[in-house]
């Protein structure tokens, strides 16, 4: 499970540049040829950025009747990460249950190939269709976690929570101000961990949240593959439940369905999943509150004075409640 991935000045560089070639009709139409993808049909084709990180980026290259998502890393971590999918498309036949697999692996371009999907997040979808699809989301899930196979060493909790731990003190150095905050939910974090139900190690999907299920109209997709792992397969659940209350909390005109809607991916996922500890689903949802802290003070700087506080609220009542549970067992 790779957490967090700094690439150098020389890799940047170079994704910069390989930005701007693959913005090039010509470029893209060579690249798309040299992938022997199924039913490609040379065509004029319009490329345009999706999504642009240090460490990678994300194009739409759009031809007349086929569009497809072209994904570039600084380094050869797309390697990785197709062997993983070609993984899980060996164990899950058919429609892949809901994942969004690569067609394709370019290794002089480090780029992953997909099918474009069109659609809208369920994370911004707040109509009477949210409960069904919280509860198809919850069923892709349960599925992914039943692949059978290892595909890399176990991530434990005692390592997500050091972490945890090495974001927070990078937290406190940047954000002094937030140390008070910190402190006693990392006290809290290293005592649940003690209450931990034992876990068998599945396949996991790492980063999961609404954010990353796109629905087409007609079915749920799961996207984005880059965090996967081999852990606890609580550590997706409770991941999905943090990042959906963290949605909520800051929303007015979502709060009143918050409680509503993690009941529904909650039990919905738990009925799938019968062996999977609810203790541990806790307990992932609080370290991930925690851990988004730091998301909060770097990405909305101005405003995390009035948000980490509520955040804290609801990882500091997750934590303790896996405590009490695991004390009165």
């Amino acid at each position: 499970m790779r957490f967090r991935f700094k690439p150098n000045s020389t890799q940047r560089s170079a994704l910069r540049a390989q930005l701007v070639r693959l913005q090039q009709p010509a470029e893209v139409l060579e690249v798309l040829r040299s992938a022997s993808l199924p039913a490609f049909k040379p065509a004029e084709v319009f490329c345009s950025p999706q999504s642009i990180h240090s460490d990678r980026f994300v194009l739409r290259a759009q031809l007349q009747e086929q569009a497809y998502a072209l994904k570039v890393y600084s380094d050869d971590f797309g390697q990785q990460v197709w062997a993983h999918a070609q993984a899980l498309a060996q164990h899950n036949q058919g429609n892949h249950h809901g994942l969004c697999l690569p067609e394709a692996y370019l290794p002089h371009e480090r780029m992953l190939i997909f099918p474009w999907v069109d659609g809208v997040f369920l994370s911004e979808i707040v109509d009477e269709r949210k409960f069904e699809l919280l509860q198809q989301a919850a069923r892709i899930a349960a599925n992914l976690h039943r692949s059978c196979f290892v595909p890399e060493h176990p991530t434990t909790a005692q390592m997500m929570v050091r972490e945890t731990h090495a974001r927070c003190e990078r937290l406190r150095l940047r954000w002094p101000a937030a140390a008070p905050i910190i402190e006693p939910l990392m006290a809290a974090l290293q005592e649940a961990l003690a209450w931990l139900a034992p876990a068998e190690p599945a396949p996991i999907h790492g980063d999961m949240a609404s954010g990353q299920f796109l629905w087409t109209g007609e079915r749920l997709v799961l996207l984005d593959l880059d965090m996967f792992g081999y852990a606890d397969p609580a550590y997706d659940a409770g991941h999905f439940l943090a990042q959906l209350q963290r949605g909520c909390l800051f929303d007015p005109l979502l709060q009143a369905h918050a409680s509503q809607w993690l009941a529904c991916f909650r039990d919905s996922y738990l009925a799938a999943m019968p062996k999977v500890s609810p203790r541990n689903v806790t307990f992932y949802c609080g370290l991930t509150l925690v851990r988004k802290i730091y998301t909060i003070c770097r990405k909305q700087t101005a405003q995390w004075p009035q948000l980490v506080p509520q955040l804290a609220v609801h990882a500091r009542a997750a934590l303790q409640d896996v405590t009490s549970a695991g004390r009165t067992q």
